[in-house]
């Protein structure tokens, strides 16, 4: 007999990762898999909850809270609902535990998904402290610090706030994360900063230097992604075939490659970028999967970059020679002699 493969009636391209509870509740009503009863028997348990919950915020003395407040704790109830209900991979099974498992039950097995997924990102951000960069930039020093991501793991509120994110975050990855809140969107900033900085670290920390500052000399105050200019950089540098481990390709190279590329299609230049990028794999050793696999997120958005650049004859601001700020010519003032009062001009 023929395999026949199971419909799902939740189509997951419409659930929210933000909002997942939510999302999947006006789901599985609008395809009939909960119905009107089900809607008010789950949020007659949700508010339920909410009153046990905001009496316990109130140590017991009262369950009368500011409105702000217990909209605040409702959403974290609902965020960490959604949490558990996302590790149920068929949306249609999820819907079936919201209709036949009691809330706090589900709320319970969801709190103890973030209390893992908390000691996991502080697991991250130690190990990102060990392979952090050594660069001037202030947004990702700042990022990296205690005052930075290091205020979450003293502020972060599981009990009462599981959906909030408290730090001061301003660095910006090569690929943001999206459509997620609370410990969720901690957990894979960190994943991918650690993943941007396991590939940087295959180059001196002097050449990223004097390639930033090639691209503008006060990058310590911009919010720059520091990967996107490397993995750019050893492009261009495999293209060229110049040495990939010292970023530095000269304006001849990049002339050179734009008389080559500007001749090539979308899905030549893509078959050549592909080609340059597994010879950095091979010339850096870079077999880690998840290494690989965000580089290939991040190409489509340099290879944009690359088009933009080869029509405007800007390839040069894409592809970046480095400078040595020490090599730059400095203009000294030196003070002649001082003239003796009596022979100064009446």
């Amino acid at each position: 007999m023929a395999n026949i493969e199971k419909r799902h009636v939740i189509n997951s391209q419409n659930l929210s990762g933000e909002f997942y509870f939510n999302s999947i509740l006006q789901e599985a009503y609008s395809c009939g898999l909960l119905n009107d009863i089900d809607l008010e028997n789950i949020q007659m348990q949700c508010i339920s909850l909410l009153a046990y919950k905001s009496e316990k915020y109130n140590l017991g003395e009262s369950s009368s809270i500011r409105i702000e407040t217990a909209e605040s704790i409702m959403k974290s109830i609902l965020y960490t609902i959604g949490l558990y209900l996302k590790t149920i991979p068929d949306p249609d099974n999820a819907a079936v535990e919201l209709k036949t498992v009691k809330i706090p039950e589900l709320y319970e097995r969801g709190r103890k998904l973030v209390n893992t997924k908390f000691q996991e990102a502080k697991h991250l951000y130690n190990m990102i402290q060990k392979n952090k960069l050594v660069t001037q930039n202030n947004s990702y020093n700042s990022t990296l610090s205690d005052n930075g991501i290091g205020i979450f793991f003293k502020s972060y509120n599981i009990e009462y706030e599981a959906h909030d994110f408290p730090a001061s975050i301003d660095y910006q990855l090569c690929n943001p994360v999206n459509d997620l809140a609370g410990i969720e969107f901690i957990q894979k900033y960190l994943e991918n900063l650690y993943i941007e900085n396991e590939f940087c670290r295959n180059f001196e920390a002097e050449n990223i230097h004097q390639l930033l500052y090639g691209y503008d000399k006060n990058y310590p105050e911009l919010l720059i992604n520091i990967f996107e200019q490397v993995l750019t950089a050893a492009l261009g540098c495999s293209l060229a075939d110049c040495n990939i481990r010292e970023l530095n390709i000269s304006r001849a190279d990049i002339q050179c490659l734009y008389e080559k590329l500007r001749k090539y299609d979308h899905d030549t230049l893509m078959l050549t970028i592909n080609k340059a990028t597994n010879y950095i794999y091979k010339d850096l050793n870079v077999t880690n999967p998840l290494i690989r696999g965000y580089i290939g997120k991040s190409l489509p958005k340099i290879v944009t970059n690359i088009e933009i650049a080869l029509k405007l004859n800007t390839l040069d601001k894409v592809f970046i020679t480095p400078k040595n700020p020490d090599s730059e010519p400095r203009i000294n003032f030196e003070s002649s002699a001082k003239m003796d009062d009596e022979n100064k001009e009446d």
